[in-house]
């Protein structure tokens, strides 16, 4: 059996593809380890300045794998294991310093969705779409599809999606600002690596620190936020591409960041 998880590079970008199209990339404990293991690697990566999640096959994740619990586990055991196991995977997500962008093949479903959200940016096709499919098995959301969702698009229109079990598609998730541009099928994933290049020449260092400020401030009020921008912004007042961007801004010519 191959790995459930793939991970390449190439210039700068680390591609990470769940690979189980047999199952349409569902959730089992292997893709989990996979994922977390190949977003480590793109963290520690000193030349991965930007990273690409996809999925193999038709879709981009089917949402948990049903089989993975078994029949002799009970209620409170399946909710140790979504706490246990989906909280410090979505928050990964948000705690690596470089951009994440989703390119979202086919159908993101169940906490296939919540993956997808959690990308910092995403490219679908029109044919694409996101599914929050808990509600047709007698489900809430888990795996944070519903923060990731409601914070994206408003509790209503959130509340709407979720308990409506219906495709979101491309067209419709680009008006609701869940993905960011919409392309053609065959194009999604050279469309990300592409996008992805251009981030990598770009300060990774400040987007790491946009990133975290960004997060910070879903949560807390602007006075809070002022503070831990400002306490975020030491590291770039002693970075390198600082350094580079304020001379290329006198010098007047295009900055070449490093990334530090």
């Amino acid at each position: 059996m191959g790995k459930v998880v793939l991970y390449n590079t190439t210039e700068g970008v680390a591609i990470i593809t769940l690979n189980r199209p047999e199952r349409y990339n569902a959730v089992n404990q292997g893709l989990i380890d996979g994922i977390n293991e190949s977003l480590d690697k793109a963290s520690e990566d000193k030349h991965v300045r930007a990273i690409v999640i996809t999925g193999a096959g038709k879709g981009f994740c089917a949402g948990a794998d049903m089989s993975v619990f078994g029949t002799n586990v009970t209620p409170e055991q399946r909710r140790d294991y979504l706490i246990n196991q989906y909280r410090p995977l979505i928050n990964k997500f948000y705690s690596l310093k470089k951009p994440i962008i989703g390119a979202i093949n086919g159908t993101a479903a169940g906490v296939g969705a919540a993956i997808a959200l959690a990308c910092d940016l995403r490219i679908m096709s029109e044919n694409s779409s996101l599914l929050f499919a808990f509600i047709n098995i007698g489900l809430g959301p888990d795996g944070g599809a519903s923060w990731l969702l409601s914070r994206q698009v408003g509790y209503s229109k959130a509340f709407e999606i979720a308990i409506s079990g219906k495709k979101i598609l491309g067209n419709e998730c680009k008006e609701l600002g869940l993905t960011n541009r919409v392309v053609q099928d065959q194009n999604i994933v050279d469309e990300a690596i592409s996008w992805a290049k251009e981030l990598v020449q770009k300060p990774t260092l400040a987007i790491g620190i946009t990133k975290q400020d960004m997060f910070y401030s879903m949560t807390n009020d602007l006075n809070e936020t002022i503070a831990f921008e400002a306490k975020c912004q030491v590291a770039a007042f002693n970075s390198y591409d600082l350094k580079e961007g304020v001379t290329a801004f006198i010098e007047k010519r295009k900055p070449k960041f490093k990334g530090k």
